[in-house]
C-alpha cells in the first residue's frame, strides 16, 4: 500500500492511528485488508498535504464532507495498476482467455458479467495444497452461491487433469483451465523461491494437508508456480485478493466467506 499510493509506512499507521483514516479491516493473522475506497481515501489526503492544507485540517476536511453526504472518495473508479506490481482491491482484473473444463475457450469477463466472482488459481491440479484448499472451500461454497458469487477453480493443465479433481473436491465450483501460467502472471502470481517451495513452512503445511486426508497427485504445468485467490465484482475491478506466501499458503476457511462478503459490501 505504501508503494501504490507514495506515502511511507511509517505515516500510514499513523494517520489510521490518530485519525482513524483509512479504516482497513484485519485478516484472521492481523495483517490490514485495505479495500479500493482506502486506497481512494489515502490518494485524496496525499493530495491535500501536497497542496499544503496539514494533515489534521485535511482529515477532518474530510470527515466533513462525509458527514454532509459529500465524500470526495466516493467514487468507484478503478485504481490504476503500475506493471509488474501485485493485483490489490480497486484494480481492473485481466480479462484473460481460459478454458473450461471440457476444453470450450472463454473470458473470465463473460463470468463477472453476469456475477461477482470468486477465482482461485491453483498451483497445479496434483499439488496436495491445493486439493486441501478445494475440499476446504467446496464448504463455502453454498453460502458464496447464496450471494450471487460465482465460485471458480483455474489451474494449470487441461480438461484430462481438471475434471476428476473438479468432481472429487470442488464439484460445486466452476473449473477452469489454463495450459500455460500466462493467467496466473497477469493476476501478479509468481514462481516460487526454494524457501516458498521447500521451506519448513511448506514442510509443516504437508503434514497439515495430510492430516486432512490429501495426497499429492500427478504434477501438472509449473510446479514452482504459487497460489492465489480473488474476487471480482460485476464492473470487473478486484474486491478481495490472497497471495500464497509459500505453497502451502491459503486463506483461513474460517473468515473466508466473510473476509469476501465485506469486499463486496454484502450483509
Amino acid at each position: 500500500m505504501a508503494n501504490l499510493v507514495g506515502v511511507a509506512p511509517v505515516t500510514l499507521r499513523a494517520w489510521e492511528r490518530r485519525y482513524g483514516l483509512p479504516t482497513p479491516q484485519r485478516g484472521a493473522q492481523g495483517y490490514r485488508l485495505y479495500s479500493d475506497y482506502d486506497v481512494r481515501t489515502l490518494r485524496w489526503l496525499k493530495a491535500r498535504t501536497a497542496d499544503g492544507m496539514s494533515i489534521s485540517r485535511a482529515a477532518e476536511h474530510l470527515m466533513h464532507l462525509r458527514r454532509t453526504g459529500a465524500d470526495p472518495v466516493a467514487d468507484a473508479a478503478p485504481v490504476e495498476r503500475a506493471d509488474g506490481t501485485l493485483l490489490l482491491p480497486g484494480m481492473a482484473a485481466p480479462n484473460i482467455m481460459v478454458r473450461s473444463s471440457h476444453g470450450e475457450p472463454l473470458e473470465l469477463a463473460s463470468l463477472w458479467s453476469t456475477s461477482n466472482i470468486v477465482i482461485n488459481f491453483m498451483r497445479h491440479f496434483g499439488c496436495i495444497f491445493c486439493r486441501e484448499w478445494l475440499y476446504k472451500f467446496e464448504r463455502c461454497v453454498p453460502a458464496l452461491r447464496a450471494d450471487n458469487i460465482l465460485p471458480l477453480v483455474l489451474g494449470i493443465g487441461d480438461a484430462e487433469h481438471a475434471l476428476p479433481v473438479a468432481t472429487q473436491l470442488a464439484p460445486s465450483a466452476v473449473c477452469l483451465v489454463s495450459p500455460e501460467t500466462t493467467a496466473h502472471t497477469a493476476y501478479g502470481i509468481t514462481r516460487g523461491s526454494l524457501m516458498q517451495l521447500a521451506g519448513p513452512s511448506v514442510i509443516s503445511s504437508v503434514v497439515r494437508a495430510a492430516r486432512s486426508g490429501q495426497m499429492q497427485g500427478q504434477t501438472t504445468g509449473d510446479y514452482t508456480m504459487l497460489g492465489g485467490v480473488f474476487a471480482v465484482d460485476m464492473s470487473g475491478v478486484v474486491r478481495y485478493a490472497f497471495y500464497g506466501s509459500h505453497a502451502g499458503d491459503h486463506p483461513e476457511p474460517d473468515t473466508f466467506v466473510a473476509s469476501v462478503r465485506s469486499a463486496f459490501r454484502i450483509g
